[in-house]
Order: structure tokens, then sequence, then C-alpha cells
């Protein structure tokens, strides 16, 4: 039995970058962030507009998030080979839409924009940030291994958004004023997954809820425990959710030692986040792409772990390593 996933669509945007094929080379050539003084601190963020004038920001000052949230969906989509309609579509979304009735808000616009993205009576929601992709990722396997042939995974998130439109901006800036650590970005990610014999093979995946926001990370201490349990060998690589804010640094850092026994001097750290922006609950459906396009293209072997920490509440951990059909076990 199948017992891969796959994917077999994906499209994606980042920041400024519109297009997937740039989006996913940001490594390669990165794209320098806008920068805005306030209080004589210096803003960095990019985010994605129609026009040539990347610092014309005022209509995202002047507009909601849940609007914003719906046009870079609109981006992205249409990017895609196949509609994601008449199939179970997992939306890996901010926490900001926890609330029940501003989550309510945003899927009845959602649902008058895209009549079709939800026709599926397996759709779920997802509001919470950063963790929500594995989280979504657990729903999806499920279905898939119940019966679903397809269903898609759809994050999308705007943290630039949400900082711009509580600050008076002034666009000039000087040279020897330092900037935030954090580039604050914008991005939209869909991909479709499938069953296969060939994929990504999941060891771990599971997701817990810290009961502070201290250091104590009981919650990702027991899910780095759990995970260096759960493989055989060392990882070659680990996705942190790590955006350049001591705060977030410190949520796995002071844990990280709990994963020694699988890491060696071979192993590396993929902190993503310094090239794309912070990208919210888009970055982790973003972060899980990179990897599977990494083993896909032959440039990761072994085990590599991701690892999602939400601004909030959840963390979520996953290990995953990349199978041919001739090396799984006969189930």
């Amino acid at each position: 039995m199948a017992s891969c996933l796959t994917i077999s669509d994906y499209a994606v945007v980042l920041g400024k970058t519109g297009q997937t094929d740039w989006a996913l080379q940001l490594e390669a050539m990165p794209v320098a962030p806008t920068l805005a003084l306030i209080n004589n601190r210096v803003l960095q963020y990019n985010i994605l507009t129609d026009t040539d004038n990347t610092t014309d920001i005022t209509f995202i000052i002047n507009q909601d998030l849940a609007l914003r949230l719906l046009w870079l969906l609109q981006k992205v989509l249409a990017q895609l080979a196949t509609v994601p309609e008449n199939a179970a579509v997992m939306l890996v979304l901010p926490e900001l839409l926890t609330n029940e009735h501003v989550l309510a808000g945003f899927i009845d616009a959602l649902r008058r924009t895209f009549p079709r993205l939800l026709s599926h009576p397996a759709c779920q929601f997802f509001p919470y940030g950063r963790s929500a992709a594995l989280m979504a990722l657990v729903a999806a396997r499920q279905l898939l291994h119940g019966g679903e042939p397809l269903v898609w995974v759809i994050g999308v998130d705007s943290p630039a958004t949400t900082i711009l439109a509580n600050l008076s901006l002034t666009m000039a800036v000087t040279d020897h004023q330092l900037n935030e650590p954090v580039v604050w970005s914008e991005g939209a990610v869909a991909l479709a997954l499938r069953r296969s014999n060939t994929g990504l093979n999941c060891h771990y995946l599971a997701s817990d809820a810290t009961v502070n926001n201290h250091t104590d990370e009981t919650a990702l201490a027991q899910l780095f425990t759990a995970a260096a349990a759960s493989v055989d060998g060392p990882l070659s690589r680990i996705y942190m959710a790590d955006n350049g804010d001591s705060a977030l640094t410190a949520c796995w850092q002071l844990q990280y030692p709990r994963l020694a026994p699988v890491i060696t001097a071979d192993s590396q750290l993929a902190l993503s986040a310094y090239v794309t922006g912070e990208l919210g609950a888009a970055g982790g459906l973003y972060r899980f792409l990179h990897l599977y396009l990494g083993f896909a293209l032959s440039s990761h072997t072994g085990f590599t772990l991701q690892c999602e920490i939400s601004a909030r509440l959840y963390r979520a951990v996953a290990v995953f390593s990349w199978q041919q059909a001739s090396s799984i076990s006969e189930r």
C-alpha cells in the first residue's frame, strides 16, 4: 500500500516575489527589504504589490487583514495547474483568526470570493500560525489514508500587514540607524498532496501546546525528545522557524540539546526566514515544501527535522526522509 507523500502541484508567492519560480530561488537571489523609520528604529519589510513601486504601502496600511489574505490567495491560486475544487482543503491561517467571530467572518468572505474552494465536506481550518502547517499535515495524511485521492494544503498570512497597519511610518531612513532584526513579510503557499510508493516518508509528526511564553519550553522539550527517538540515524538537516527575534530563538535553542543523540558535525540548520522574511502561518508550509523539493531534487538525503513555533500557543515537530518504491517494506 502506498505510504509516502508526494506533491503533484504547488504554487508560492512570498513578499515581493509574485512568481513561484522566483520565490523558490530566494536563497540564490535574495530580495532586499524595504525600510521604514519607526521611533528612530528601522523596520524591514517585504510586501507584494501590483506595481513596481514597492515603497508605496498606503493601500496596505488601510487594508483589512482578511482582505489582504484573500488577495494573496488569488495570486497563488492563479498559478496552479489544477484548480483546488471538489477536493478536501486544509487551510492554514494566522493566529489572529483564532477568535471564532473573526474566523467565521473570514470564512464567509472566503466562500464568497472562491465559491468552489471549500465545497468538499472534509475541508478544515487551522488558525494556529506557524505550527498550523504540520497540524494540517496530520489531518491531510489521515484523509489520504482514509481513501481521499487528493488533499490540498493552502497557507496564507501577512505579518507585514499586521505590523504596518498599527504603525505610523516614515519612509526616509539614514545609513547610521540600526535595523530591527526581523524582516516582516507575507506569503501564500498551495500544494496538492497524494499518496505514492515513492516520496516523503514521515517518521514522526506531532504537535503540543505550551502553557506559557517563557523559555521553559516543556512542549518543545517533549517533542524534540520523541523526535530524536523516532529515527535510527543522524539528522542531516534541521528546519527551524527562526526569524532573528531573540525570544523566538530562545524557544528552540534551550531545548536543542535534546536532539543531541541525532546531531553530528554534518547536521545543518536551515533558517529560511532569514531569506524569505517572517511569513507567519505561510512560513511553516513554505518550509515543508522547501524540504520536500530538496529531497525530490536529490539535494537532501537522510533524515530532516522540521520544527514550527507559533507565537501564542502551539509547537509542532516532524521528521521526514525520502524513500523509493523499492526501499519501502511490504506492509
